[in-house]
């Protein structure tokens, strides 16, 4: 509820070299602020907080009536009396000083050339403006002994001594005997029935502190010998009456008590540094503990012996918090019913190095106005802000520290609205979390949504100055439903914000703002503001509702009187509910009406209810709700989402009533033949210790559990949930079953506010940073500073309630609750939470559970499909040693891994992985390990793939038919065993341990293992290979590149053959890859596994997985795979072709073109791509006359329709496998190409269209390299085809003659061709210009086919150690490594490699 925010502040003294402070005290209107010293009496105005006079006793009168000990003011703070040592009692007269000019007032706030400080209605200043303050001592009066403590009842001062004797002393200095008693003079009992009476002895001492609380009844003393009594005073109207005494039982140690009135709870700080909160049970009528306040040693250890006893407890001024503060310093704060909210002995209030505690000892405090600032009168200590006493003195710092706090808007408003949000609200501003709708659209669905759940960011809302300097301090905030709009009243008046304009509305008129003042809280009303105030004009209580988009004026508002002051105010949908004084309810409808030129709101009074029954006094009545919960009949789910009002809630002292109305009957009818509302009946306890609680009016057909539940904040119990239980089938429910069961559950946050529909608990907590001022003394002992701040949190608690469903067998309401919270996106965490608590607590339970809830859980589990995911994260945040007490419940995890298999959750499977490596012996998890990495390969999923390798690789040989030894200190992030085989280096981040990365990252040396360095063997290495016979492994130097890099490896003995049976797996799948023309994933398969040699694979299967039996397919195949174009042909360049060169046959084709006077290719020419552009410039005519001869401009590019699976990714004219060229270009007329270009910008912007992605063309040109170094001239010339690269065409048919290519290779070449070439006449007529400029080349494989095997051998050198070098850093195999084997690239590839400069050999 309090949080403390920004810097402690130390007020200064006026008065130098005075004595240390040692009491606070503050008037009843918290204004003023009475501090003593041991001769002087100064008063402080609140705020600012500067002291205004004091008064210092002459040390003649001090050696007479004794030092300054106590203080206390009287009601209207027209007087205060002050206790010395020595027996007196001074009374001294608190007037304004007339004779200080500028009205009175010492501080003037100059605003223009208006100087005159405003007042208000009854004469007091503004809060800007300071009164000055004259204090005469008036009268003395002597106490026959020693004063121990007082204490202000009413208009008498209640004055205890150390005899016994409690005085009622009036304040003209009189004792009124009839009021007065004695401790020993009366029984005290165990109840208020007299149970075990007797009277006190001397034993007991005298009364040490006291309380005086009207509502409860009585005062509450502690008494020096550590006992506590709760007393009923004489009555004055009986005579000869005698005080009633009742032992607080259990508690012996008392040193100090704080009274709450609205809760009617009694605090009492003990000497074991604990805080004790008791009750009155009404019903035995007794005085009955009800929690303690202590601090958890779990978090805050030997806190007790670092803080001491308890030295001083005090309440907030609404009752909703308590400060607590120990003898040797340091202080909490927690929460009405026991929640703590903030402790100082730990954490970042108080780090490890700090020598002292903060605060230092408080000697006294009292709360501010509205309970903003805590002031503490703090132990005197020497240097203890870091000064000497000379800086100390001309500091003037005084050892009164000053917190400043903000609060929920709930302590005093606790409307539906402000329940929707985390509102929090200051002395001056206001704040508001960004999630809760006030950055979006409005909506609840757009308020409640997950991507700003966790969002921390505060909106911090500063008040208008103009409003504020006169109506200091913000005593009641509202914010609406859409969380847009807010409204704040002060001291008088009120003021709303719009935060969509960020702009503030005010009266216009001044005197109507100074004439209301808001009394019992406000709220919204879709776009009405809706207060309860008083009119000080008209001496009435009001309803008044403003509307928000018309000025803030009386004229535009709804002003409906009530008989007397109104507490507290709510909604529900269209009704207005509020409480009065005079313990009645009353309900009004509201009805928004559109008629005028501006809103009205009309409002009609439809029931009254009197409570007095139930409520000891109005003032406990902290909480009124109207909601539409139910306790019997719920008949369907699907509720009228429009229903009635059915019952009435109402918090009182923290007891939670439920009235709900009677059964309808025959309703009696209205003069207006209307029907009258149910009456309520005899309310229901539902819980207690409530602080506070949450219902929504919206409805969710989907969620009806969560939107029809009741939730409550009881403090240190945590949360409690009043959820419905609706019958599996309706009409057939048990009549001994409820219909509703209050779950409780522990929540790790101060709730503040609940999503129903996102099942998610909003709060706030504090938190702190400690810095040390400077000092140039590092001697000298400098207290530490924190600087407090507020942080929003938030819990999901939708875990919580299945377990305690599943708890109470009621598994089939779980299921039901579960399913419709299935589509939240952090569904699978909460069954991961499900089920990882109730593991840790029956697994490291001592003690055998005869009814564990485990097996439950589990079989709950298992109804959803992430089941297994949930298992395996589940065990793998959890400590290994209680694996095999999870694993006995659900199952074997073999079993499992079949089962992540059989659904292809490959990811879930590999998880499982670290499981049976831990429970089973290591060659049960290689050989699932194994299974995985065939079912990894097959999906493509690479990473995944990689890291199974490394994992088999991992598994140590020696040790793989021992049992797994369980270690408690082993988890699944430990370091693998150690393998016999040296396993491929890792990143140094995987270095720790195996892990299972969602992201491929290997480092350069990996990569470097598979770059091609050369693109030639080596001459020592290179050998003829028979026809027919095995070749043997030639070894290229990229092959060696890794060995090069790393130690040399142990001689493999007994892990080879796990190596080779890791390998054969590996080129098993390769050799699949290869034999379907799936490439482009062998060369992702390639690049993402660690010590795989594509070349030299490639070298043992040029001639049998690698040889191509259609070139067509295989060419279509990998135009498909790489997403590139199929190449195309304007309109007039394909009726040029087919009118000038281009017949049905190939052959013939071949015989006419060499006719033709076209450029020649010269082996190893650098311009190749030059002469292609002016082959195709050829096809061209600059004739405008004829239509063979077209223009320059007959390249269209025509955007493709619509993309299939089955056609191009980037050609400009579909063209399917069956289809023909000319069906398509029959429907391009000739107005389609009379734009004219310039022959070089045609054949670039056709360049551009046959063209694919450049990742797709780096990734082609790397395979080219590889292909050639590996011998694969098939699969290369394929490629060069498909790029249409003339270099890479000549540098293939060149390798074919020039090195001992086998025959069947170089024949199947030319075959290809020849397919290819009728393919190109039939189906892809883009390619028949590429395949005619390369001519020359097809008929150099023609006689290479028809030739004897070649004798001359090619002897190639191996390039420099610089170029491998330069190669290991390869853009296009990093983008391999990265790109999703289905997507597109995820980066763009850099320069490839020049292809010229590749093709350079040495010939011998």
């Amino acid at each position: 509820m309090y949080f403390p925010l920004g810097w402690p502040k130390h007020l200064k003294n006026l008065q130098k070299g005075s004595r240390p402070l040692q009491y606070v005290i503050s008037s009843c209107d918290r204004m003023l602020f009475a501090i003593i010293t041991e001769d002087t009496l100064s008063i402080w105005y609140s705020k600012p907080s500067v002291q205004i006079v004091s008064y210092i006793h002459p040390h003649n009168q001090i050696v007479a009536d004794g030092t300054f000990k106590l203080v206390e003011w009287k009601p209207d703070s027209s007087m205060i009396a002050v206790l010395t040592s020595k027996l007196s009692i001074l009374f001294f007269k608190v007037e304004l000083d007339i004779s200080v000019p500028n009205h009175h007032c010492l501080y003037v706030q100059h605003e223009g050339k208006n100087q005159t400080p405003k007042r208000d209605i009854n004469g007091i200043p503004d809060s800007d403006s300071i009164p000055a303050i004259r204090v005469t001592l008036l009268l003395k009066m002597q106490l026959p002994a020693n004063i121990t403590c007082c204490l202000c009842v009413r208009e008498e001062i209640m004055v205890s001594t150390d005899d016994g004797y409690l005085h009622r002393i009036k304040w003209n200095a009189s004792v009124n005997q009839k009021a007065s008693f004695h401790i020993r003079g009366f029984l005290a009992s165990l109840d208020f029935h007299q149970t075990k009476a007797c009277k006190l002895t001397g034993e007991d001492g005298c009364v040490q502190q006291m309380e005086y609380s009207p509502i409860i009844g009585g005062y509450t003393l502690v008494l020096t010998s550590g006992k506590a009594l709760f007393v009923i005073p004489p009555s004055t109207k009986i005579e000869n009456s005698i005080p009633q005494g009742v032992w607080v039982t259990g508690l012996t140690d008392a040193t100090c008590v704080a009274v709450n009135h609205r809760y009617r709870l009694m605090a009492f700080g003990c000497k074991s540094g604990i805080g004790a909160v008791y009750v009155i049970n009404e019903v035995e009528g007794t005085i009955e503990l009800s929690y303690k306040l202590q601090v958890s040693s779990k978090d805050f250890p030997d806190a007790a012996q670092k803080a001491g006893p308890v030295k001083c407890m005090k309440w907030t001024p609404d009752g909703t918090a308590v400060a607590l503060c120990w003898k040797n310093g340091g202080f909490s704060l927690w929460s009405v019913f026991g929640s703590l909210l903030l402790c100082s002995l730990g954490g970042d209030l108080y780090p490890s190095d700090s020598p002292k505690l903060f605060p230092p000892p408080v000697l006294s405090m009292e709360w501010g106005l509205e309970g903003y600032q805590l002031w503490m009168v703090c132990q005197e200590e020497p240097s203890s802000n870091g000064f000497t006493e000379a800086e100390e003195e001309s500091h003037s710092i005084t050892n009164v520290m000053q917190l400043q706090f903000v609060k929920s808007a709930l302590t005093v408003n606790p409307c539906l609205t402000n329940h929707e949000h985390v509102f929090l609200q200051g002395e001056d501003r206001l704040y508001m979390s960004l999630s809760d709708g006030s950055q979006n659209g409005g909506s609840q669905e757009n308020n409640n949504s997950l991507m700003s759940i966790g969002n921390k960011i505060w909106q911090i809302i500063p008040m208008s100055h103009t409003y504020l300097g006169a109506n200091w301090p913000i005593r009641y905030a509202a914010v609406d439903k859409t969380g847009h709009c807010v409204a704040v009243a002060g001291k008088t008046g009120l003021a709303h914000y719009t935060l969509t304009t960020r702009k503030w509305k005010l009266f216009g008129n001044e005197t109507q703002e100074k004439d209301l003042v808001v009394s019992g809280g406000m709220t919204w009303w879709k776009d009405f503001i809706c207060v309860a105030c008083y009119n000080i004009i008209g001496q009435r209580d009001e309803i008044r509702c403003y509307p928000k988009n018309t000025k803030l004026d009386n004229t535009f508002a709804v002003i409906t009187k009530v008989p007397s002051q109104i507490l507290l105010l709510n909604t529900f949908r269209d009704i207005l509910i509020i409480f009065c004084i005079d313990s009645h309810i009353m309900l009004f409808n509201m009805e928004r009406k559109n008629s005028q030129k501006n809103p009205v709101m009309e409002l009609i009074k439809i029931q009254e209810v009197s409570l007095g029954n139930y409520i000891p006094h109005p003032v406990c009545v902290t909480g009124l709700a109207l909601t539409s919960l139910r306790t019997e009949n719920f008949g369907s789910r699907s509720a009228h989402p429009n229903r009635d009002s059915e019952c009435l809630l109402l918090n009182v002292a923290g007891k939670l009533l439920m009235f709900q109305r009677d059964e309808p009957g025959q309703q009696i009818q209205g003069k207006q033949n209307k029907a009258k509302p149910q009456s309520f009946g005899s309310p229901a306890v539902v819980a207690t210790n409530v602080e506070n609680m949450w219902s929504t009016s919206r409805t969710s057909q989907g969620k009806t559990q969560l939107m029809e539940a009741l939730w409550l904040g009881c403090g240190a119990q945590g949360m409690k949930v009043w959820l419905p239980l609706y019958p599996r089938h309706e009409g057939k429910t048990h009549n001994f079953m409820s219909k509703r069961i209050m779950l409780p559950f522990r929540v790790d946050i101060y709730p503040l506010a609940v999503l129903f529909e996102d099942a998610v608990i909003l709060g706030a907590a504090s938190d702190g940073v400690t810095y040390k001022p400077p000092s140039e003394d590092t001697k000298k002992s400098v207290q530490n500073l924190p600087f407090c701040i507020v942080e929003r949190t938030s819990q999901i608690y939708l875990h919580h309630i299945l377990r305690q469903l599943l708890r109470r067998n009621l598994g089939v309401n779980a299921l039901d609750l579960a399913r419709c919270c299935t589509e939240l996106s952090y569904f699978p965490h909460v069954l991961e939470l499900l089920l990882h608590e109730v593991l840790e607590t029956e697994a490291t339970s001592k003690e055998p559970i005869p009814d564990p809830l485990l097996p439950r859980v589990v079989a709950f589990i298992q109804e959803f499909p992430e089941f297994l995911q949930t298992i395996v994260h589940c065990a793998r945040k959890t400590e290994v040693a209680l694996w095999p007490h999870l694993f006995s419940v659900v199952g074997n995890p073999k079993d499992l891994f079949e089962q992540c298999m059989m659904n292809n959750e490959l990811e879930t499977a590999a998880s499982y992985l670290i499981i049976l490596q831990n429970l089973e012996r290591p060659i049960i998890s290689r050989q699932h390990a194994t299974l995985l990495l065939d079912q990894s390969l097959e999906k493509r999923k690479w990473d995944l793939a990689r890291d199974l390798v490394r994992f088999l690789k991992a598994i140590d040989p020696t040790e793989a038919t021992t049992p797994p030894i369980l270690a408690s200190s082993r988890t699944a992030s430990s370091k693998p065993y150690h393998s016999g085989v040296p396993s491929p280096p890792i990143m140094s981040s995987e270095a720790d341990g195996f892990s299972f990365s969602a992201v491929s990252n290997v480092s350069n040396v990996s990569n470097a293992n598979r770059l091609r360095s050369s693109s030639m063997t080596g001459a020592d290495n290179s050998e003829n290979v028979p026809k027919g016979s095995k070749p043997k492994l030639k070894h290229t130097f990229s092959d060696n590149i890794f060995s090069v890099k790393k130690p040399p490896a142990k001689p493999k003995e007994e892990g080879a053959p796990d190596q080779m049976y890791i390998d054969m797996i590996l080129c098993r799948h390769c050799r699949k890859l290869l034999e379907t023309n799936h490439l482009r994933d062998m060369g992702y398969f390639s690049a993402n596994t660690e010590d795989f040699h594509l070349v030299s694979f490639l070298k043992r299967e040029r001639l049998k997985g690698a040889k191509v039996e259609d070139f067509v397919s295989a060419v279509k195949d990998i135009h498909h795979q790489f997403e590139w174009p199929l190449p195309i042909l304007s309109y007039h360049v394909f009726q040029q072709l087919r009118n000038k060169t281009f017949s049905t046959s190939s052959l013939a084709s071949l015989s006419l073109l060499e006719t033709e006077n076209l450029p020649t290719v010269n082996v190893g020419a650098h311009n190749s791509d030059t002469e292609y552009h002016k082959y195709l410039g050829t096809l061209q005519s600059p004739s405008p006359l004829n239509l063979s001869q077209a223009m320059p401009s007959d390249v269209e590019l025509k955007p493709q329709a619509f993309k299939t699976e089955e056609s191009s990714l980037a050609t400009t004219v579909d063209i399917s496998d069956t289809s023909s060229l000319l069906g398509e270009l029959d429907y391009m007329t000739e107005s389609s190409s009379q734009d004219t270009l310039s022959p070089e910008l045609e054949i670039l912007s056709q360049e551009m269209a046959n063209k694919g992605p450049h990742q797709s063309e780096s990734e082609l040109r790397y395979l080219l390299q590889i292909l050639l170094e590996a011998g694969c001239l098939e699969w290369a010339l394929i490629i060069s085809l498909v790029l249409r690269d003339v270099e890479a065409v000549v540098r293939t048919v060149n390798t074919a003659s020039m090195t001992d290519t086998p025959l069947e290779m170089v024949a199947r070449m030319r075959e290809g061709i020849s397919f290819l070439e009728l393919w190109a006449d039939t189906e892809c007529l883009g390619y028949k210009p590429f395949l005619h400029f390369i001519r020359k080349q097809i008929q150099v494989l023609g006689k290479l086919a028809e030739q004897t095997p070649p004798t001359l051998q090619l002897n190639t050198s191996i390039m420099d150690e610089q170029s491998s070098d330069s190669e290991q850093l390869s853009p296009v195999l990093q983008a391999m490594r990265m790109k999703d084997p289905d997507g597109s690239p995820d980066v763009s590839p850099t320069q490839t490699r020049d292809p010229n400069k590749a093709s350079e050999c040495a010939v011998s």
